[in-house]
């Protein structure tokens, strides 16, 4: 199976907002919210710990790991998996999170 091409998660904030607490636009793909809600976890969480620290402990590479925290990438579910493990949290959102992520624009015309 090819790879998938994803516009960044980042691009899916909505005007005014911040990577990745948002809010985001309405119509961002599920990929952007799981994404943001899973750095933002991973945030609350770190406690202090350096990126290299957990990447090395979740045995990922630390750049891979800077640029999915930076909106750049979108993560994979082992890297979600080895992240839970390494900072004992669960980092997946629930579908009620998702949802409240996103920025309802109010209808013009």
């Amino acid at each position: 199976m090819a790879a998938r091409k994803y516009a960044p998660p980042r691009t899916w904030v909505a005007e005014g907002g911040e990577w990745p607490t948002g809010p985001l636009v309405d119509d961002a793909p599920p990929y952007a919210v799981v994404t943001a809600a899973v750095v933002a976890r991973y945030r609350a969480a770190e406690g202090g710990r350096s990126l290299r620290l957990v990447a090395r402990t979740a045995g990922i590479d630390a750049t891979s790991l800077g640029r999915m925290l930076s909106g750049e990438t979108v993560p994979d579910v082992h890297t979600v998996a080895v992240l839970e493990d390494a900072l004992g949290v669960p980092l997946w959102p629930s579908w009620e999170e998702r949802a409240a992520a996103r920025v309802v624009e109010p209808p013009t015309g």
